[in-house]
């Protein structure tokens, strides 16, 4: 079992730099200490994630950093986007880190970030898997039709050429059985998170992954699932539950704004705003218990190896340890050593490939 980091902050230090050497100073700490990879996301017009609107540059300034580390995007929302300029942009960045490129694509999901392609809204997840073929044939050198400035019809094809001569492709997914379904189908890894607290979905989900992964003739051994959990490790489960409490309640109050418009425009008949103060505050305290019963790597090592046994028996391959969830840097970078020993106690741990 493997574990990876993935940062997705807030607003919430002084200035986006301090966020920005909090990334490069923990990703060349997962370089030195054998870590899988470095996850880093895309967001739009928001406070969550607000860092973030495009991984690309940042993970350039990560290959400049580092040397073993898998870069990940985590995951690019190709519908907000030109194929043939994400295939140019990942090809930088598979050239710069010498071959460590890994795509995690997601449909997205809340209306705002579709100011870029308003008509791709509703057919987004149809849209991800047709983008993502797309992507992934100009990879490999294929021509892309298109129409020059002069009216002309033409065939281009992106340079420069990637080191690598296939995409290693993510799919993210969260509760949709079908997309689980799909990344199997297509030989492609899953990028998941259990935020609702439901392993028994998440087991369901991760079993039909496995079996049409089988089923389309893909070697299982090739299968993949990474799941995000959030992750502050110290050596008194107490004072870190009490030092994370409120960052972790606070960050997950700013998604409140994105859930109002995403209810909206589903056409959800739940008013959210006649949602009080006294609710979220429920609804982000409901969520933290979960988080530190079981559903994180918020405790001690030996709390993180509980809940790593539970997940990996899931079927669970790699854990993306989600570290800077409203956290000051500094807080961040306490938990490093244990982090070290937590992976390192994990080196020779097999994976559970139980179909369930």
């Amino acid at each position: 079992m493997r574990l990876s980091l993935m940062f997705f902050a807030g607003a919430l230090e002084s200035n986006a730099a301090d966020q920005y050497r909090t990334v490069l100073d923990l990703a060349a700490f997962a370089d030195r200490s054998g870590f899988a990879g470095v996850w880093l996301p895309e967001r739009h017009f928001s406070s969550f994630g607000a860092p973030f609107p495009n991984p690309v540059p940042l993970l350039a300034a990560v290959a400049a950093r580092t040397e073993r580390l898998t870069l990940r995007t985590g995951s690019l929302v190709v519908a907000l986007h030109d194929p043939l300029r994400v295939a140019e942009d990942l090809s930088i960045l598979d050239n710069l880190s010498g071959g460590r490129l890994e795509a995690g694509f997601a449909s997205g999901w809340s209306p705002a970030d579709f100011a870029f392609h308003p008509d791709r809204y509703e057919r987004r997840h149809a849209v991800l898997f047709e983008l993502i073929d797309q992507v992934r044939a100009l990879w490999r050198g294929g021509l892309h039709e298109a129409r020059s400035g002069s009216g002309e019809d033409i065939r281009v094809r992106p340079l420069p050429r990637p080191v690598q001569p296939d995409l290693t492709v993510w799919i993210a997914a969260s509760q949709s059985t079908d997309t689980f379904r799909g990344a199997g189908r297509r030989g492609e890894g899953v990028l998941t998170h259990v935020l609702d607290g439901n392993l028994d979905k998440l087991a369901e989900n991760i079993s039909a992954y496995r079996q049409e992964f089988a089923a389309a003739g893909h070697d299982p051994a090739d299968g993949r699932v990474a799941l995000m959990l959030h992750t502050h490790l110290g050596t008194d489960r107490d004072e870190v539950v009490g030092l994370v409490r409120d960052p972790y309640r606070d960050y997950l109050k700013s998604i409140t704004p994105l859930a109002r418009g995403l209810a909206k425009a589903r056409g959800r008949g739940v008013d959210l705003d006649r949602f009080t103060a006294r609710h979220v505050d429920q609804f982000a305290q409901a969520h933290f218990q979960r988080a530190i019963d079981g559903r994180s790597l918020i405790g001690t090592v030996d709390d993180a190896h509980r809940t790593l046994k539970t997940v990996r028996d899931l079927g669970v391959d790699e854990v993306a340890c989600l570290v800077d969830f409203g956290l000051r840097g500094a807080q961040v970078r306490a938990q490093l050593p244990l982090l070290a020993e937590l992976n390192e106690s994990l080196a020779h741990v097999p994976t559970s490939r139980s179909p369930r």
